[in-house]
């Protein structure tokens, strides 16, 4: 399902039909009005897919019996421990998190956020969650598409990163370190600043003016190091030469024992 939800996806973009409300279809051709539908029905299939995953790992217990809650937990813990579940699962998160839909962005940033704590609390999916989630929450950041959904997409990335460091992960360190112009004392001066902060609003606004240099930029120029600029920092970094696919920095992964984006990392 994720993948073909992907190459939907990509048709979509290469026809840069991106409009989204009401148009006025009075002098479209019939061509022209089924791919406005297919649009609409591309959409409407994402966000139901987000929500089913909504539904099985996050749901309201608002609407639940404590026995439906016990059965809904035991479910979501056996297939986060099944790798099998998870990975497939995290995948569609991150592809979710980039299509250019500005409702399944915010229900996808909203469900991570949410079983976050989940996903932290098992050491095998860290190293995802710290660099292959986090990069699709800031190349969703990046991507000016999604800019009324930015308050939500800063929330996640927040505690996405505050989380992982809390548990001794250097994987987000790492990711913040391959962003353009950083270097090891302007990141260590993020964390410190992160560290001193008490209040979720304040932790927010640190992250929002750290990461205000990501957006706006031009894709060629968002992984690449400048020459001129020594760093003291020994982490690994994405090649310069990033050129941004057509729905983004994830791939579909046709390979089961392949996760997420290695083939944007140095060998």
């Amino acid at each position: 399902m994720n993948k073909k939800l992907v190459d939907e996806w990509n048709i979509l973009i290469g026809k840069r039909i991106f409009e989204e409300g009401e148009q006025d279809n009075s002098d479209l051709t019939s061509d022209a009005l089924d791919e406005i539908l297919n649009e609409l029905v591309l959409r409407d299939l994402t966000r139901a897919y987000i929500d089913i995953f909504d539904q099985i790992f996050a749901p309201s217990s608002k609407k639940q019996t404590d026995d439906e809650t016990l059965d809904n937990n035991e479910l979501k813990k056996y297939m986060l421990d099944d790798m099998t579940i998870t990975e497939p699962f995290l995948i569609s998160l991150c592809h979710f998190l980039t299509f250019k839909d500005s409702v399944t962005c915010v229900k996808t940033a909203q469900l991570c956020d949410r079983i976050l704590a989940s996903l932290i609390e098992r050491e095998m999916l860290r190293e995802f969650v710290g660099r292959d989630l986090l990069i699709a929450a800031l190349q969703a950041l990046h991507d000016g598409y999604h800019k009324e959904s930015y308050p939500v997409i800063i929330s996640l990335i927040t505690n996405l990163y505050i989380d992982l460091r809390l548990v001794s992960s250097s994987v987000p360190y790492e990711t913040f370190a391959q962003v353009l112009n950083m270097d090891h004392n302007r990141l260590q001066e993020f964390e410190k600043s992160l560290g001193q902060a008490n209040e979720s609003k304040t932790r927010k606004n640190i992250v929002k003016k750290f990461l205000e240099g990501i957006t706006g930029l031009s894709p060629g120029e968002w992984f690449k190091v400048p020459e001129t600029t020594s760093s003291s920092s020994t982490k690994r970094i994405i090649r310069g030469n990033y050129s941004k696919p057509q729905i983004g920095i994830l791939d579909v992964i046709e390979d089961p024992e392949e996760i997420g984006i290695e083939s944007l990392f140095d060998d």
